[in-house]
């Protein structure tokens, strides 16, 4: 039993481009994340330097909310 066929195993040396990319993937979708996390905190409060005013402006031209304060009576307007 001494002539046994000798086997050689090789290893594949795996690259390391697929483990970079990976990397770059994830930080690019945690990154993506957290601007989009900051981005809907900045919608929801006010700016420090702005007035709590509410800001809403009627589109009805003058002329006709004369005409329906004059036609409905003594209504109160959203834009006060």
């Amino acid at each position: 039993m001494s002539d046994m066929a000798e086997i050689r195993i090789e290893r594949k040396q795996t690259s390391a481009v697929p483990w970079i990319l990976g990397i770059v993937v994830i930080t690019l979708v945690i990154l993506w994340g957290l601007k989009e996390l900051s981005s809907h905190r900045r919608t929801a409060t006010p700016h420090r330097g702005t007035a709590a005013v509410d800001t809403f402006r009627d589109p009805t031209p003058p002329r006709l909310r004369q005409f329906a304060q004059a036609t409905l009576g003594a209504v109160e307007s959203r834009a006060a």
